[in-house]
């Protein structure tokens, strides 16, 4: 299991670096033993999904990896739209820019890309919020009947760590209504102090089984609210130009 999980994480490092990386820097970044992250690349390279370069001792994803889950998706993902979508909005804010899924109570981020910005909160794909309690989960609660709310928040609660102090459903309600009334979802540092974070719900049908996609750009709260009115609209202008065909 804890293989499987660096496998992932290795891939995940890939995706946001965007470039070869040697044994070292792949551990120091995600904490790995270097002797373990060396044989674990090794086997990766050995089974067609790394490349080696020998002369930079490095590794980069093969273009097995590429085309993995590809069968997966005919609309925006497979034809680039959606990921197009957020590198321009990554180019045209600044901030960075997360696509998020729903995974059970959580809001997880599936694709990450980084602020551009020297000052900045990272955050690396894979991060999961409370679903009732972030922006992008609460984008992702848009669609979901008012009853169901309740419910969830109950689960949450349940079943969040024990440091997460109770979410009231009256809270969470209020945020979704705000949502639906504004077209977005602007958390004030709900989830990490001094953040900022601007989340749209994404249009129908991007995923093939129909679940909702959130897309939010974050970055320092004091900046992000003084330009909050310019870049909601760069998020709904980018849905609108590379996504509006889906909905």
């Amino acid at each position: 299991m804890k293989s499987a999980g660096r496998v992932l994480q290795i891939l995940e490092l890939f995706d946001e670096l965007q470039r070869e990386a040697r044994v070292s820097e792949i551990a120091e970044r995600l904490g790995f033993p270097q002797s373990s992250t060396s044989m674990l690349l090794k086997s990766l390279a050995q089974l067609g999904y790394l490349d080696y370069d020998a002369d930079s001792r490095s590794f980069l994803p093969s273009p097995r990896v590429a085309l993995l889950g590809a069968w997966l998706d005919k609309g925006p993902v497979r034809d680039g739209s959606l990921v197009r979508m957020l590198e321009h909005l990554s180019e045209c804010t600044g901030g960075t820019v997360i696509l998020a899924a729903r995974n059970t109570i959580y809001s997880q981020y599936v694709h990450v890309l980084q602020a551009r910005t020297a000052m900045r909160f990272h955050v690396p794909p894979g991060t999961r919020r409370l679903v009732v309690w972030s922006a992008t989960g609460t984008a992702l609660l848009a669609g979901i009947p008012d009853a169901e709310i309740g419910p969830l928040v109950r689960r949450t609660n349940a079943e969040a760590p024990p440091e997460q102090p109770p979410i009231q459903v009256s809270a969470v309600l209020a945020n979704v209504a705000r949502l639906r009334q504004d077209g977005h979802f602007f958390s004030h540092g709900l989830v990490t102090s001094g953040a900022g974070s601007i989340a749209v719900p994404l249009p129908n049908r991007i995923d093939r089984k129909g679940r909702p996609l959130a897309v939010a750009v974050s970055g320092l709260l004091e900046e992000f609210e003084r330009r909050e009115a310019q870049i909601v609209a760069m998020i709904h202008d980018a849905i609108a130009r590379f996504l509006v065909h889906m909905d």
